[in-house]
């Protein structure tokens, strides 16, 4: 059966690969339609009059999050386990197969903790109905793995990233949208501005890149203008560390809602979820960052390549300064994008009607995902200059 799905997937695959470019991207926007269908579909036993029209579970309810953490948490695991001389196909076919078997564990807890949370809302309460939801809940959350996993192979664009900016993201524009249409002048003047500065500094994270120049073993140092670059994105985790920290701290604000006088102390309580907000926005943007960069790794190949960083020695002292390079760059990456979100939460504070916080996700992840999504096109040929 395993075989027999592999099959059928890579079939797909290779019927998509030969696609024009133009039909390429009409095949993505009919999967995005398609993930659009499924979440509107109404999950069984739940009563959806009791909730606000915003705030509605859908078959994919489970969204990308266990995607998300199984991807973090494999990688952390690799990060800290021996390294062998695998293969890096291999060894990439090892690490998807691994995220596929934990968000797969993932979704099946986190669908049983939505069963509990969802019980007071359902028309139904026997153990058979409970059951048919948390299967509703798990199979949604598969299927999303799945699809996911299917455009990041067949597109070479994150899947994750795309599946919810169709389920989610865009659901949270259109309202944000609507809502700001309300707003009086000055609220749409601040607003207008926000837009703006969230648009440039997801442009600037997503297209910024810190360079090393690198020369070959024929080159000498006087040809420093002839020398190549090698680039590395400054902030290559900054939506997973966003997710990543939110989920964070929505487990953080349930155990402070249950300690009496700090649910009591609203402005505490508020300050202090911005304050650990922005501690693990810098510490998984960071560290999500380090995670996909392998200095190591790269100072062997330069090797193999017979290139060099200009003024470092092959091995060993190119790996310790990309090190401290990577580590300089990613953690003033995360300290911007935690500042971003710290200034969300300031003018939250003076104007509630805005909800900057609560947007600030859909906002970066809608942007970055058209900045990919143009970088993708013109990898496929579309909109160069003939």
């Amino acid at each position: 059966m395993k075989n027999f799905s592999s099959s059928i997937k890579g079939l797909f695959s290779i019927k998509i690969s030969r696609k024009s470019p133009y039909s390429r991207i009409i095949s993505l926007f009919a999967v995005g339609a398609f993930l659009r269908f499924l979440s509107k579909i109404p999950l069984p036993f739940v009563d959806y009059s009791l909730l606000p029209l915003s705030n509605r579970p859908c078959f994919l309810a489970l969204g990308i999050l266990p995607i998300v953490q199984a991807s973090l948490l494999v990688q952390v695991f690799n990060s800290i386990k021996p390294k062998t001389d695998e293969d890096d196909f291999d060894k990439y076919q090892k690490i998807q197969k691994q995220i596929k078997i934990v968000s797969t564990i993932i979704s099946i807890i986190i669908s049983f903790n939505q069963v509990r949370a969802l019980t007071p809302i359902m028309y139904s309460y026997t153990l058979t109905s409970k059951l048919i939801l948390g299967l509703s809940l798990i199979v949604g959350g598969l299927t999303l793995i799945w699809i996911s996993d299917w455009i990041s192979e067949t597109f070479s664009i994150s899947g994750s990233v795309v599946a919810l900016t169709f389920t989610s993201v865009i659901d949270d524009v259109i309202r944000l949208i609507s809502e700001a249409s309300n707003f009086n002048f000055n609220l749409k003047i601040i607003f207008a501005f926000y837009i703006i500065a969230v648009a440039a500094f997801t442009t600037f994270i997503s297209k910024s890149t810190i360079e090393f120049p690198i020369l070959s073993s024929k080159q000498s140092y006087s040809e420093q203008s002839k020398a190549s670059v090698l680039p590395f994105a400054i902030n290559p985790g900054a939506v997973m560390a966003l997710v990543s920290a939110e989920s964070l701290v929505r487990i953080s604000q349930l155990g402070i809602s249950k300690i009496s006088f700090l649910s009591f102390n609203e402005s505490f309580s508020s300050l202090s979820t911005s304050i650990l907000r922005f501690f693990l926005i810098v510490i998984f943007s960071y560290y999500c960052s380090k995670l996909q960069v392998d200095s190591d790794k790269v100072s062997k190949e330069l090797i193999t390549m017979n290139m060099t960083i200009l003024r470092k020695s092959p091995g060993q002292e190119t790996q310790s300064y990309l090190e401290d390079e990577l580590k300089k760059t990613y953690l003033s990456a995360g300290l911007l994008l935690g500042l971003l979100v710290l200034f969300s939460d300031l003018v939250d504070s003076y104007y509630p009607a805005l909800s900057l916080k609560a947007n600030l996700s859909s906002l970066l992840i809608l942007f970055g995902t058209m900045l990919d999504l143009e970088d993708r096109l013109f990898d496929l040929g579309i909109g160069k200059s003939v």
